[in-house]
Protein backbone atom coordinates (compact mmCIF):
# COMPACT_ATOMS: atom_id res chain seq x y z
CA UNK A 1 0.00 0.00 0.00
CA UNK A 2 1.05 3.67 -0.86
CA UNK A 3 0.47 7.01 -0.09
CA UNK A 4 0.65 9.75 -2.45
CA UNK A 5 -0.45 13.25 -0.79
CA UNK A 6 -2.30 15.55 -3.19
CA UNK A 7 -1.45 18.57 -1.93
CA UNK A 8 -0.09 20.79 1.14
CA UNK A 9 -0.58 23.91 3.03
CA UNK A 10 2.55 25.83 3.33
CA UNK A 11 1.09 28.65 1.40
CA UNK A 12 -1.84 30.84 1.51
CA UNK A 13 -4.18 30.59 -0.98
CA UNK A 14 -5.57 34.05 -2.80
CA UNK A 15 -9.26 34.21 -3.01
CA UNK A 16 -9.09 35.46 -6.49
CA UNK A 17 -10.98 38.29 -7.43
CA UNK A 18 -12.00 37.44 -11.78
CA UNK A 19 -9.29 39.14 -13.68
CA UNK A 20 -11.27 41.55 -15.83
CA UNK A 21 -11.89 43.53 -11.77
CA UNK A 22 -8.28 43.01 -11.05
CA UNK A 23 -7.18 44.70 -14.32
CA UNK A 24 -9.90 47.16 -14.38
CA UNK A 25 -8.26 47.86 -10.96
CA UNK A 26 -4.42 47.64 -11.97
CA UNK A 27 -5.11 49.92 -15.43
CA UNK A 28 -5.16 53.05 -13.81
CA UNK A 29 -2.53 51.96 -11.44
CA UNK A 30 -0.08 51.24 -14.28
CA UNK A 31 -1.00 54.51 -16.23
CA UNK A 32 -0.08 56.40 -13.08
CA UNK A 33 3.27 54.25 -13.43
CA UNK A 34 3.92 55.27 -16.60
CA UNK A 35 3.31 58.84 -16.15
CA UNK A 36 5.31 59.24 -13.07
CA UNK A 37 8.59 57.93 -15.24
CA UNK A 38 7.54 59.64 -18.32
CA UNK A 39 7.53 62.84 -16.12
CA UNK A 40 10.56 62.17 -14.39
CA UNK A 41 12.19 62.32 -18.05
CA UNK A 42 10.49 64.98 -19.51
CA UNK A 43 11.29 66.98 -16.29
CA UNK A 44 14.52 65.98 -15.03
CA UNK A 45 16.44 64.05 -17.62
CA UNK A 46 16.00 66.02 -20.85
CA UNK A 47 18.59 68.62 -20.69
CA UNK A 48 21.08 65.66 -19.07
CA UNK A 49 23.88 64.49 -21.38
CA UNK A 50 25.47 61.00 -21.56
CA UNK A 51 29.06 62.51 -21.02
CA UNK A 52 30.85 59.20 -18.77
CA UNK A 53 29.75 56.81 -16.53
CA UNK A 54 27.91 53.27 -17.31
CA UNK A 55 25.39 54.85 -19.08
CA UNK A 56 27.32 56.48 -21.81
CA UNK A 57 29.07 52.82 -21.61
CA UNK A 58 25.63 51.08 -22.50
CA UNK A 59 24.27 53.83 -25.02
CA UNK A 60 27.02 53.75 -27.25
CA UNK A 61 28.42 50.73 -26.95
CA UNK A 62 24.89 49.56 -28.23
CA UNK A 63 25.48 52.41 -31.08
CA UNK A 64 28.39 50.57 -32.07
CA UNK A 65 27.09 47.56 -32.37
CA UNK A 66 24.12 48.58 -34.00
CA UNK A 67 26.55 49.73 -36.51
CA UNK A 68 28.02 46.70 -36.93
CA UNK A 69 31.49 47.64 -35.49
CA UNK A 70 31.06 44.66 -32.72
CA UNK A 71 31.33 45.35 -28.99
CA UNK A 72 34.45 47.75 -28.91
CA UNK A 73 35.15 49.73 -25.72
CA UNK A 74 33.29 52.95 -26.59
CA UNK A 75 34.99 55.36 -24.59
CA UNK A 76 38.12 54.63 -26.58
CA UNK A 77 36.61 54.75 -29.57
CA UNK A 78 34.63 58.02 -29.11
CA UNK A 79 37.02 59.85 -27.03
CA UNK A 80 40.33 59.10 -28.22
CA UNK A 81 39.45 57.56 -31.91
CA UNK A 82 41.29 54.41 -30.84
CA UNK A 83 39.51 51.06 -31.74
CA UNK A 84 39.57 48.91 -28.86
CA UNK A 85 37.13 45.13 -27.65
CA UNK A 86 35.30 46.03 -24.69
CA UNK A 87 33.42 44.01 -22.28
CA UNK A 88 33.76 46.09 -19.25
CA UNK A 89 30.12 45.02 -18.33
CA UNK A 90 27.68 41.90 -19.87
CA UNK A 91 25.91 42.09 -23.12
CA UNK A 92 22.33 42.05 -21.79
CA UNK A 93 21.11 45.82 -21.55
CA UNK A 94 23.29 46.81 -24.33
CA UNK A 95 21.55 44.37 -26.61
CA UNK A 96 18.01 45.70 -25.39
CA UNK A 97 19.85 49.40 -26.62
CA UNK A 98 20.68 47.59 -29.72
CA UNK A 99 17.37 46.65 -30.63
CA UNK A 100 16.01 49.85 -29.83
CA UNK A 101 18.61 51.32 -32.00
CA UNK A 102 17.63 49.42 -35.01
CA UNK A 103 13.82 50.62 -34.06
CA UNK A 104 14.85 54.04 -35.15
CA UNK A 105 15.02 54.66 -31.20
CA UNK A 106 18.44 56.08 -31.19
CA UNK A 107 18.63 58.88 -28.73
CA UNK A 108 19.58 58.30 -25.47
CA UNK A 109 15.96 60.37 -24.27
CA UNK A 110 13.83 57.98 -26.85
CA UNK A 111 15.40 55.10 -25.06
CA UNK A 112 14.60 56.26 -21.23
CA UNK A 113 11.24 56.69 -22.48
CA UNK A 114 11.16 53.01 -23.60
CA UNK A 115 12.46 52.11 -20.12
CA UNK A 116 9.31 53.63 -18.43
CA UNK A 117 7.15 51.39 -20.36
CA UNK A 118 9.74 48.83 -19.22
CA UNK A 119 9.29 49.90 -15.35
CA UNK A 120 5.70 50.15 -15.79
CA UNK A 121 5.63 46.30 -16.88
CA UNK A 122 7.53 45.32 -13.69
CA UNK A 123 4.66 47.23 -11.87
CA UNK A 124 2.32 44.86 -13.56
CA UNK A 125 4.08 41.76 -12.83
CA UNK A 126 4.62 42.89 -9.12
CA UNK A 127 1.05 43.07 -8.90
CA UNK A 128 0.40 39.70 -9.88
CA UNK A 129 3.52 38.56 -7.42
CA UNK A 130 1.77 40.52 -4.78
CA UNK A 131 -1.72 38.80 -5.56
CA UNK A 132 -0.35 35.74 -5.51
CA UNK A 133 1.48 36.14 -1.91
CA UNK A 134 -1.44 37.60 -0.02
CA UNK A 135 -4.61 38.16 -2.69
CA UNK A 136 -5.93 40.96 -4.71
CA UNK A 137 -5.27 43.48 -2.00
CA UNK A 138 -1.96 42.91 -1.33
CA UNK A 139 -1.32 43.09 -5.76
CA UNK A 140 -3.21 46.71 -5.98
CA UNK A 141 -0.92 47.77 -3.01
CA UNK A 142 2.29 46.52 -4.17
CA UNK A 143 1.31 48.26 -7.51
CA UNK A 144 0.76 51.26 -6.19
CA UNK A 145 3.64 51.27 -4.10
CA UNK A 146 5.86 50.50 -7.13
CA UNK A 147 4.25 52.89 -8.86
CA UNK A 148 5.30 55.75 -6.65
CA UNK A 149 8.03 54.76 -4.94
CA UNK A 150 11.23 56.72 -6.04
CA UNK A 151 13.91 54.19 -5.34
CA UNK A 152 11.73 51.87 -8.53
CA UNK A 153 10.93 54.56 -11.25
CA UNK A 154 14.28 56.79 -10.82
CA UNK A 155 16.06 53.54 -12.17
CA UNK A 156 14.08 53.80 -15.49
CA UNK A 157 15.09 56.94 -16.02
CA UNK A 158 18.69 56.41 -15.30
CA UNK A 159 19.50 54.61 -18.66
CA UNK A 160 21.21 51.54 -16.35
CA UNK A 161 20.42 48.29 -16.16
CA UNK A 162 18.35 48.13 -13.32
CA UNK A 163 15.57 48.63 -15.24
CA UNK A 164 15.51 45.51 -16.90
CA UNK A 165 16.87 43.77 -13.91
CA UNK A 166 14.09 44.84 -11.37
CA UNK A 167 11.92 43.56 -14.48
CA UNK A 168 13.71 40.61 -14.45
CA UNK A 169 14.03 39.82 -10.58
CA UNK A 170 9.64 40.19 -10.36
CA UNK A 171 9.02 37.70 -13.27
CA UNK A 172 11.45 35.27 -11.08
CA UNK A 173 9.80 35.75 -8.40
CA UNK A 174 6.53 35.32 -9.48
CA UNK A 175 7.96 32.23 -11.70
CA UNK A 176 8.98 30.67 -7.84
CA UNK A 177 5.65 31.26 -6.93
CA UNK A 178 3.44 29.93 -9.35
CA UNK A 179 6.10 26.85 -9.36
CA UNK A 180 5.56 26.38 -5.64
CA UNK A 181 1.77 26.26 -5.97
CA UNK A 182 2.00 23.85 -9.27
CA UNK A 183 5.55 22.60 -10.16
CA UNK A 184 5.74 22.47 -13.96
CA UNK A 185 8.62 22.65 -16.43
CA UNK A 186 7.15 25.62 -17.79
CA UNK A 187 7.51 27.77 -14.73
CA UNK A 188 11.16 26.69 -14.05
CA UNK A 189 11.79 27.73 -17.94
CA UNK A 190 10.36 30.95 -16.89
CA UNK A 191 12.43 31.46 -13.26
CA UNK A 192 15.49 30.45 -15.58
CA UNK A 193 14.94 32.57 -18.42
CA UNK A 194 14.24 35.38 -15.97
CA UNK A 195 17.32 34.76 -13.83
CA UNK A 196 19.33 34.50 -17.09
CA UNK A 197 18.25 37.94 -18.54
CA UNK A 198 19.30 39.84 -15.11
CA UNK A 199 22.50 37.88 -14.84
CA UNK A 200 23.37 39.28 -18.76
CA UNK A 201 22.95 43.08 -16.89
CA UNK A 202 24.02 42.18 -13.60
CA UNK A 203 26.66 39.23 -13.14
CA UNK A 204 26.26 38.48 -9.49
CA UNK A 205 22.61 37.69 -10.21
CA UNK A 206 24.36 34.27 -11.15
CA UNK A 207 24.55 33.37 -7.71
CA UNK A 208 20.67 33.63 -7.88
CA UNK A 209 20.52 30.06 -9.74
CA UNK A 210 22.01 28.49 -6.46
CA UNK A 211 19.43 30.32 -4.48
CA UNK A 212 16.24 30.03 -6.06
CA UNK A 213 15.69 27.22 -8.68
CA UNK A 214 18.22 24.44 -6.84
CA UNK A 215 16.34 24.49 -3.74
CA UNK A 216 12.54 25.35 -4.67
CA UNK A 217 12.39 22.19 -6.64
CA UNK A 218 14.65 19.65 -4.94
CA UNK A 219 12.09 20.76 -2.39
CA UNK A 220 9.71 19.27 -3.57
CA UNK A 221 8.95 16.15 -2.22
CA UNK A 222 5.98 15.49 -4.25
CA UNK A 223 7.47 15.35 -7.65
CA UNK A 224 9.48 12.25 -8.24
CA UNK A 225 13.29 12.44 -8.23
CA UNK A 226 13.92 11.61 -11.73
CA UNK A 227 11.18 15.01 -12.81
CA UNK A 228 12.91 16.76 -10.67
CA UNK A 229 16.02 16.29 -12.37
CA UNK A 230 14.64 17.33 -15.73
CA UNK A 231 13.61 20.18 -14.29
CA UNK A 232 17.02 21.44 -13.14
CA UNK A 233 18.35 20.33 -16.35
CA UNK A 234 16.17 22.95 -18.24
CA UNK A 235 16.91 25.70 -15.68
CA UNK A 236 20.85 24.69 -16.37
CA UNK A 237 20.47 24.48 -20.38
CA UNK A 238 18.54 28.26 -20.44
CA UNK A 239 21.80 30.29 -18.83
CA UNK A 240 24.43 27.75 -21.05
CA UNK A 241 22.77 27.92 -24.05
CA UNK A 242 22.22 31.81 -23.32
CA UNK A 243 26.07 32.84 -22.67
CA UNK A 244 27.44 30.34 -24.57
CA UNK A 245 27.49 33.03 -27.77
CA UNK A 246 29.03 35.55 -26.03
CA UNK A 247 32.00 33.42 -24.29
CA UNK A 248 32.55 31.93 -27.43
CA UNK A 249 32.92 35.57 -28.89
CA UNK A 250 35.04 36.54 -26.00
CA UNK A 251 37.71 33.96 -26.49
CA UNK A 252 38.33 34.94 -29.95
CA UNK A 253 39.22 38.94 -28.91
CA UNK A 254 40.83 38.80 -25.86
CA UNK A 255 43.65 36.85 -24.31
CA UNK A 256 42.42 35.75 -20.52
CA UNK A 257 39.07 33.99 -20.87
CA UNK A 258 36.16 36.13 -20.32
CA UNK A 259 33.06 34.24 -19.65
CA UNK A 260 30.78 37.31 -17.88
CA UNK A 261 32.75 40.74 -17.99
CA UNK A 262 35.93 41.88 -17.37
CA UNK A 263 34.31 44.80 -15.25
CA UNK A 264 35.03 43.07 -11.53
CA UNK A 265 38.66 43.92 -11.28
CA UNK A 266 37.89 47.56 -11.73
CA UNK A 267 34.99 47.20 -8.95
CA UNK A 268 37.01 45.75 -6.39
CA UNK A 269 40.09 48.11 -6.51
CA UNK A 270 37.63 51.10 -6.92
CA UNK A 271 36.40 49.88 -3.02
CA UNK A 272 39.57 48.76 -1.83
CA UNK A 273 42.27 51.67 -1.54
CA UNK A 274 43.20 54.25 1.20
CA UNK A 275 40.03 56.32 0.21
CA UNK A 276 37.68 53.88 1.03
CA UNK A 277 39.24 52.31 3.96
CA UNK A 278 38.57 55.42 6.14
CA UNK A 279 37.61 59.04 5.88
CA UNK A 280 34.79 60.35 4.03
CA UNK A 281 34.36 57.75 1.86
CA UNK A 282 34.47 54.89 3.94
CA UNK A 283 32.38 51.84 2.59
CA UNK A 284 31.57 53.36 -0.51
CA UNK A 285 33.92 54.04 -3.71
CA UNK A 286 35.99 56.27 -5.32
CA UNK A 287 37.19 56.20 -9.10
CA UNK A 288 40.63 57.85 -7.71
CA UNK A 289 41.56 54.43 -6.35
CA UNK A 290 41.91 53.16 -10.68
CA UNK A 291 44.44 56.17 -10.33
CA UNK A 292 48.16 56.89 -9.73
CA UNK A 293 49.24 57.34 -6.58
CA UNK A 294 46.80 55.14 -5.56
CA UNK A 295 47.89 52.35 -7.43
CA UNK A 296 49.91 51.79 -10.17
CA UNK A 297 48.30 51.78 -12.88
CA UNK A 298 47.84 48.63 -15.77
CA UNK A 299 49.25 49.52 -18.78
CA UNK A 300 48.21 46.64 -21.07
CA UNK A 301 45.20 47.28 -23.61
CA UNK A 302 43.88 44.08 -23.37
CA UNK A 303 40.72 44.37 -21.25
CA UNK A 304 41.23 40.99 -19.83
CA UNK A 305 44.04 41.45 -18.65
CA UNK A 306 43.65 44.58 -17.04
CA UNK A 307 41.02 42.74 -15.15
CA UNK A 308 43.37 40.40 -14.06
CA UNK A 309 45.85 42.99 -12.82
CA UNK A 310 43.17 44.95 -11.26
CA UNK A 311 42.02 42.29 -9.47
CA UNK A 312 45.30 41.24 -7.98
CA UNK A 313 45.98 45.12 -6.70
CA UNK A 314 42.66 44.55 -4.96
CA UNK A 315 43.32 41.40 -3.72
CA UNK A 316 46.92 43.30 -2.45
CA UNK A 317 45.31 45.86 -0.74
CA UNK A 318 42.96 43.62 1.03
CA UNK A 319 45.53 41.54 2.65
CA UNK A 320 47.78 44.16 3.75
CA UNK A 321 44.44 45.91 5.23
CA UNK A 322 42.88 42.69 6.71
CA UNK A 323 42.44 44.20 10.24
CA UNK A 324 40.35 47.08 8.60
CA UNK A 325 37.93 44.58 6.84
CA UNK A 326 35.29 44.21 9.54
CA UNK A 327 34.87 47.95 9.43
CA UNK A 328 35.06 48.91 5.93
CA UNK A 329 32.77 45.81 5.73
CA UNK A 330 30.16 46.93 8.05
CA UNK A 331 29.78 50.22 6.50
CA UNK A 332 29.70 48.70 3.02
CA UNK A 333 26.53 47.32 4.19
CA UNK A 334 25.23 49.69 6.41
CA UNK A 335 25.65 51.90 2.85
CA UNK A 336 23.13 49.90 0.75
CA UNK A 337 20.67 49.62 3.61
CA UNK A 338 21.04 53.25 4.43
CA UNK A 339 21.91 52.45 8.18
CA UNK A 340 25.86 54.41 7.99
CA UNK A 341 26.39 58.01 7.71
CA UNK A 342 22.52 58.43 6.38
CA UNK A 343 23.50 62.08 5.98
CA UNK A 344 25.72 61.34 3.02
CA UNK A 345 23.55 59.29 1.04
CA UNK A 346 21.56 62.49 -0.60
CA UNK A 347 24.85 64.01 -1.92
CA UNK A 348 26.12 60.50 -2.84
CA UNK A 349 23.19 59.53 -4.49
CA UNK A 350 22.21 62.71 -6.09
CA UNK A 351 25.67 64.04 -6.98
CA UNK A 352 27.96 60.86 -7.38
CA UNK A 353 25.46 58.34 -8.62
CA UNK A 354 23.29 61.19 -10.45
CA UNK A 355 19.97 60.11 -9.34
CA UNK A 356 18.24 63.15 -8.70
CA UNK A 357 17.99 63.52 -12.56
CA UNK A 358 18.87 66.97 -13.93
CA UNK A 359 22.68 68.67 -14.38
CA UNK A 360 24.74 67.98 -10.80
CA UNK A 361 24.06 69.66 -8.40
CA UNK A 362 20.77 71.10 -9.70
CA UNK A 363 18.21 69.57 -6.13
CA UNK A 364 18.28 66.54 -4.28
CA UNK A 365 14.71 66.61 -3.57
CA UNK A 366 14.16 63.22 -5.53
CA UNK A 367 16.51 61.37 -3.65
CA UNK A 368 15.26 62.94 -0.59
CA UNK A 369 12.11 62.06 -1.41
CA UNK A 370 13.31 58.16 -1.76
CA UNK A 371 15.24 57.98 1.17
CA UNK A 372 12.23 58.97 3.56
CA UNK A 373 10.23 56.51 1.37
CA UNK A 374 12.77 53.83 2.28
CA UNK A 375 12.63 54.25 5.71
CA UNK A 376 8.84 54.46 5.69
CA UNK A 377 8.93 50.64 3.70
CA UNK A 378 11.53 48.93 5.30
CA UNK A 379 9.89 48.66 8.26
CA UNK A 380 6.62 47.97 6.68
CA UNK A 381 8.04 45.11 4.89
CA UNK A 382 10.40 43.38 7.85
CA UNK A 383 6.80 43.54 9.61
CA UNK A 384 5.26 42.13 6.53
CA UNK A 385 7.59 39.24 5.69
CA UNK A 386 7.35 38.13 9.79
CA UNK A 387 3.40 38.04 8.59
CA UNK A 388 3.96 35.82 5.64
CA UNK A 389 6.27 33.10 7.34
CA UNK A 390 3.37 33.08 10.19
CA UNK A 391 0.67 32.34 7.86
CA UNK A 392 3.36 29.46 6.49
CA UNK A 393 4.09 30.93 3.26
CA UNK A 394 6.96 30.47 1.70
CA UNK A 395 9.35 33.26 2.31
CA UNK A 396 13.04 32.42 1.33
CA UNK A 397 12.46 33.67 -2.62
CA UNK A 398 11.46 37.17 -0.82
CA UNK A 399 15.50 37.11 1.01
CA UNK A 400 17.02 36.09 -1.66
CA UNK A 401 17.95 39.35 -3.40
CA UNK A 402 18.19 41.07 -0.02
CA UNK A 403 20.99 38.43 0.83
CA UNK A 404 22.43 38.78 -2.20
CA UNK A 405 22.09 42.70 -1.88
CA UNK A 406 24.19 42.42 1.32
CA UNK A 407 26.75 39.91 0.20
CA UNK A 408 27.65 41.72 -3.18
CA UNK A 409 27.83 45.35 -1.48
CA UNK A 410 30.59 43.68 1.43
CA UNK A 411 32.30 42.58 -1.35
CA UNK A 412 32.49 45.74 -2.50
CA UNK A 413 31.03 48.99 -1.79
CA UNK A 414 27.65 50.17 -1.14
CA UNK A 415 25.26 52.06 -3.30
CA UNK A 416 21.58 52.60 -3.53
CA UNK A 417 21.65 51.15 -7.26
CA UNK A 418 23.05 47.73 -5.85
CA UNK A 419 19.56 47.41 -4.27
CA UNK A 420 17.48 47.57 -7.04
CA UNK A 421 16.85 43.90 -6.85
CA UNK A 422 15.54 44.10 -3.36
CA UNK A 423 13.10 46.64 -3.87
CA UNK A 424 11.00 43.99 -4.69
CA UNK A 425 10.66 42.24 -1.45
CA UNK A 426 11.06 45.23 -0.22
CA UNK A 427 7.27 46.86 -2.44
CA UNK A 428 5.31 43.32 -1.90
CA UNK A 429 6.12 43.01 2.18
CA UNK A 430 4.89 46.14 2.80
CA UNK A 431 1.99 45.92 0.59
CA UNK A 432 1.27 42.92 2.95
CA UNK A 433 1.71 44.78 6.26
CA UNK A 434 -0.41 47.74 4.31
CA UNK A 435 -3.07 45.50 4.09
CA UNK A 436 -3.42 43.93 6.99
CA UNK A 437 -3.82 47.26 8.58
CA UNK A 438 -6.35 48.34 6.25
CA UNK A 439 -8.18 44.93 6.90
CA UNK A 440 -8.22 45.88 10.25
CA UNK A 441 -9.70 49.39 9.62
CA UNK A 442 -11.94 48.49 6.64
CA UNK A 443 -12.58 44.42 6.75
CA UNK A 444 -13.76 43.19 4.03
CA UNK A 445 -17.17 40.96 2.84
CA UNK A 446 -15.07 38.19 2.66
CA UNK A 447 -11.65 36.88 3.58
CA UNK A 448 -9.03 37.73 0.94
CA UNK A 449 -6.95 34.56 2.03
CA UNK A 450 -7.70 31.17 3.24
CA UNK A 451 -5.73 28.61 3.78
CA UNK A 452 -5.54 25.50 1.32
CA UNK A 453 -7.65 22.75 2.07
CA UNK A 454 -5.74 20.17 4.05
CA UNK A 455 -4.89 17.43 2.38
CA UNK A 456 -6.31 14.32 2.19
CA UNK A 457 -4.56 11.20 1.38
CA UNK A 458 -5.12 9.07 -1.94
CA UNK A 459 -5.02 5.43 -1.12
CA UNK A 460 -3.88 3.00 -3.79
CA UNK A 461 -3.34 -0.66 -3.37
Amino acid sequence: MTTAVAAESETMQPRAMPDKRFLAFLTPILVLALAVRVGFVLIRQSSVQLVTGDAYWYHFQAKLVAEGRGFLNPFDFYKEGIVSQGADHPPGFVVVLTILDWLGIDSAQGQRLVMCLLGTVSVAVIAFLGRRLGGVRVGLIAAAIAALYPNMWINDGMLMVETVFILATAVALLGCYRYVSRPNRVDVAVISIALTVAAMTRPEAILLFLLLPVPIVLGRSEVAWKERVAQLLVAACIPVLAFAPWVLYNQSRFEDPVFISTGAGQTLAAGNCDLTFSGEHLGFYDTKCLLAPQIQEPTTTDRSLRDSEYRQIARSYIGAHSSDLPKVMAARVGRVWHLFRVDQSVGLDGFIEGRAGGPPGSGFFLVREALWAYFVLAPLAIYGLVALRRRRTLVYPLLMQPALVTLVAAMTFGITRYRAGAEVTIVVCAAVTIEIIASKLFPPRTPEVQPLPTAQPEVTT
